[in-house]
Formats: C-alpha cells, structure tokens, sequence
C-alpha cells in the first residue's frame, strides 16, 4: 500500500488490500483497542474516501482509508533545549540520548529525554503524548525509538514485543575474543538481592536472550555487537560479564578505563519497519568518538 501526509491526514491507498474485508479488519491489523475504535468513529476521524465512517463492519474494497490525527496535549514537562533526532517519517521520530540521561523521571524532570522530545515536539508543532517504544539504562548512549501518531503507537508496541523492531548495539569489552567469534547468552536474568539496582545470571530469573558477535580486536580490548532478542534490564551488561567480557566503564558490571569519558555501550543501530508500506529501515547514530578506533560496521 502507498500513503500520503497532508496537513495532519493520513490518506493510504488500499489498492485492493482490503478487498472482501471491513474498517474493523483494517483496525485490528493495526492493533486498535475496543476504546479507540470507538473514538475515531464518535470523532468522525477515520474516512472511507471522503465519507466518515459509521459503523465500523463496513466493507473497504478498492476505497482509500483517511485518518485524521487528533492533536492531543504533549503530556511532558519541556526541557529548554530539544533532543537530537536522527531519524523522522510521519510515524516516528528516533532521538540520540547522551550517556547519563534518562529516559524519563520525576513529573517535575525537566533533565531527562522525555522532556528534550517534549521540547522538540513542540518546536515542530507536534501536538501529541510523549510516547518512547523502549528504554535504554541511563548511562548507555544510542538510539530511542518514539511514536509520533497514536493511532501507530499499539502497532509498534507490538512490533516490539514481536522482536520485529532489531536494536544493534556495540560494547568495547576487556577479554580475549577474535574477529568473527560468535555467542549467544541465554541465561535468564534476576535482581541481585544484595546490591540496590544491580542484576545478575539467576535460574529463577526472566528468561533474556543476547546475541554477541566480535568485530575487531585492539590489544586487550574487543568490540562486540550485541543484537537483543529480549529487552531485560542491564541485559548486554550482564551477559557480557558474564562470559568474560565486561564492559569498560560499566559501573556496575565492568572495569574503569580513563581512556574513555563514559560507558562503552552504544545503541548504534535500529531496525523498524514502515507500517504501511512495510519497507525496513535501518538507522544509524550519529558517530561516538569512543569507538572510532574500531572497525564498527562488519
């Protein structure tokens, strides 16, 4: 299917998608709630052609499908200055976050990533909730995943749970590896009862499942890319230390370097596909000085 944006209407051209199928299949592809069909139909905010639609088990054939996008409060304190936004379509936007912020705190935060989108939201005229699809720890720097139409946000949330949105990361570990070797860490994850915020490898834990690959080698330091299959908690961290490669800098789990400012964690990469035409995207950060000694990208 093809779409345009216009003035805050979503216009997709069906072209036979939706032949012998009603709004309602349409809605349940994009994992609409009983609430929200409700409302777009009361808000006279989804249009088959030019004709709002009435009840929701009318039948689409060959019409194109408008959806009008409701402004909405941007539900956020403002920091002063927006977030660095890498990537933009009119689904989402994907924000840099620098090591040590958060992604959200206090109602009254005004420091954390949160409130940089609001900021930029408001910058940009985007008039709807705050809403990041996943987390990053606070002291780990890279790529942020935001929805900008709540009509959207459900179809990502369950993309993300699906596995079908790849987040790529890169760590600089201290061990001996070599280029090309390969691990998967599957040990479930738990909260270490002993230590205030810190996890560790538990048989009773939630199940967690990392991906390792080492790309380069330089001296006692390697360059892991670790792609995610599940999101736990300091999940990259704990798995890396786990088998022998903590991370430099990692306070938690690593070993202190003062060759680098901050942790070497790096959410480089993400992959996110488009909700209507389904073409992948891959999009890359902005270059992190700490890692320009490697070969990133093998």
């Amino acid at each position: 299917m093809k779409y345009t944006w216009d003035n805050n209407k979503l216009t997709i051209e069906t072209a036979g998608a939706y032949e012998g199928k009603t709004v309602e299949d349409f809605l349940n592809d994009f994992m609409q709630s009983r609430k929200n069909k409700y409302l777009l139909l009361q808000k006279k905010l989804i249009f088959l052609n030019h004709t709002a639609v009435k009840d929701i088990h009318e039948p689409i054939h060959q019409q194109n499908i408008t959806l009008i996008n409701e402004e909405r409060e941007i539900d956020w304190k403002m920091a002063k200055e927006p977030c660095e936004v890498v990537y933009e379509d009119p689904f989402v936007y994907i924000a840099h976050k620098k090591p040590g912020a958060i992604i959200h705190g206090d109602a009254d935060d005004i420091e954390c990533l949160n409130a940089q989108a609001a900021r930029y939201q408001q910058i940009h005229d985007l008039h709807v909730p705050v809403r990041p699809i996943h987390r990053l720890d606070q002291d780990t720097t890279g790529l942020v995943l935001y929805s900008k139409l709540p009509f959207f946000q459900p179809w990502f949330d369950a993309q993300l749970a699906a596995k079908k949105i790849r987040r790529n990361y890169l760590a600089i570990c201290i061990g001996k590896a070599s280029i090309g070797q390969k691990l998967t860490c599957t040990q479930s994850i738990g909260r270490d009862r002993h230590v205030s915020n810190k996890y560790r490898i538990s048989s009773t834990g939630v199940s967690a499942v990392t991906h390792i690959e080492c790309l380069d080698v330089r001296g006692n330091q390697c360059l892991m890319k670790c792609t995610l299959e599940t999101g736990r908690t300091h999940q990259i961290r704990v798995h890396l230390a786990s088998r022998g490669y903590p991370i430099v800098n990692d306070k938690l789990y690593g070993i202190p370097s003062q060759d680098y400012p901050n942790m070497c964690l790096w959410a480089y990469e993400i992959e996110i596909h488009n909700p209507i035409t389904h073409k992948k995207h891959k999009i890359h950060d902005f270059p992190n000085p700490s890692f320009e000694q490697f070969n990133l990208y093998k």
